[in-house]
Parts: C-alpha cells; sequence; structure tokens
C-alpha cells in the first residue's frame, strides 16, 4: 500500500506505489474516495523513496552548484606583520633558553632567561651593587639546588644576562623594521630568526653591539 504525502499546494510525494502520471485518488478500504489528485499528472522529482509530482507543470530543477571561493590571497601588510609576529616568538624563545656565563673559576654554567629570571635578576644586580657576598641563585639545571654565588660571579651572570637580553631586543626592533620596509613577498618570507640585517636598517646601538663581537 502506497503512502501520499502533501509537500506544499502543487507538490504531493508518493511512496510505496509505481509512478503514475495520470492523476489519481485516494480511497479507503471499502472503496469510498476521501482524496482527489488527478491535476497532479507532473513528474515534479524523482527521491529515493518514490516522487513528487506537481499539479502546475513544475519540474525540479538541479540548482547551479555554488562557485569555489577564490582563495584569500593575504597583502603584504598581512605577510609582513604575520613574520613579524614569527619572529617576535623567536626572539622570545631564544631569550629564555638562556645564555652561558664563564664564571670567575674558569667553569661554565647555563642559566635561562625566563621574563621571571630576568625580573629576578635585576633585584640580584642591586645586591651585587651593594656589594654582599653569598647571592643565592640556581642554573638552568632542574635537577641541581640552588647555591650561593660570589659578587664577582652574580656581577657576571647579572650582566652576561643583561648584555644577552639587550642584544635581542635590539636585534629584534632593527629586524622588524627591515621587515616592514620590504615590498616583496618573497622577501619578506625568506626572512628568518639571526639573519644579518642589512646595515642600512641597523641602529646604531646594533651596529656597535656587531663590532664588539667582531673584535
Amino acid at each position: 500500500m502506497g503512502t501520499v504525502t502533501v509537500q506544499d499546494l502543487h507538490h504531493v510525494k508518493i511512496e510505496g506505489v509505481l509512478q503514475n502520471l495520470s492523476g489519481f485518488h485516494l480511497v479507503t478500504n471499502d472503496g469510498q474516495v476521501y482524496g482527489k489528485y488527478e491535476t497532479y499528472t507532473t513528474l515534479y522529482k524523482t527521491v529515493e523513496d518514490g516522487y513528487i509530482l506537481s499539479n502546475d507543470g513544475s519540474v525540479y530543477v538541479e540548482p547551479d552548484p555554488e562557485p569555489e571561493p577564490e582563495p584569500y590571497v593575504p597583502t603584504l601588510e598581512e605577510i609582513q606583520e604575520a613574520k613579524v609576529n614569527e619572529m617576535n616568538a623567536a626572539q622570545q624563545a631564544v631569550i629564555a633558553e638562556g645564555v652561558e656565563v664563564v664564571l670567575t673559576d674558569g667553569s661554565t654554567e647555563h642559566f635561562t632567561l625566563t621574563e621571571r629570571d630576568q625580573t629576578s635578576l635585576v633585584g640580584l644586580q642591586g645586591q651585587v651593587a651593594a656589594g654582599e657576598q653569598n647571592i643565592p641563585w640556581h642554573t638552568s639545571d632542574e635537577e641541581e639546588h640552588c647555591k650561593f654565588y660570589s659578587n664577582a660571579d652574580m656581577a657576571k651572570i647579572t650582566a652576561t644576562a643583561m648584555e644577552y637580553v639587550t642584544w635581542h631586543v635590539t636585534y629584534f626592533r632593527d629586524l622588524r623594521i627591515y621587515i616592514r620596509a620590504l615590498t616583496e613577498i618573497e622577501e619578506v618570507e625568506k626572512v628568518t630568526y639571526g639573519m644579518a640585517i642589512p646595515e642600512e636598517y641597523q641602529s646604531e646601538p646594533l651596529k656597535k653591539m656587531i663590532a664588539a663581537q667582531n673584535v
């Protein structure tokens, strides 16, 4: 036994019976007509579980597919800022990794320079300036306990650390200016952290630091 479902004013869906395009009636089991659909003679659409007829001659037309959106092409400025953010993240990672310091006895120890470390070292500079001895601090090795450093060693640690941070902050600022001055996307994409910055984009402090490194 088939089923008929009214879809709207002009369409009915028929399931469970062979396709009929000559109109039809709905009858009860005792033969009483309770629905007349003589005008539904057009095949509107075939569906998975049956078909739909229309009484106004309408036929389903598959809509045109939505065109694929054009791939977004970022602007030069957007690529520059993305590169600046990438280089800033690289700078922060390199700084946090820390620096090695040669102590007064000739040994070398490594010290991390996270933001918390940097803040603490600024405070330790005050203890160095006050002439305090046996200043407690720690290396980057989490397996080691804190220990006391002499005034001379702590002076080396803080000076080396601050010099390291200053170098990277200065380098990054000049690198950022250089990136934003580039006019070709390909040039921007080639920028890497630690590359040599063209001299015309180097600040005077950076030039002085580079000269000191080359001595």
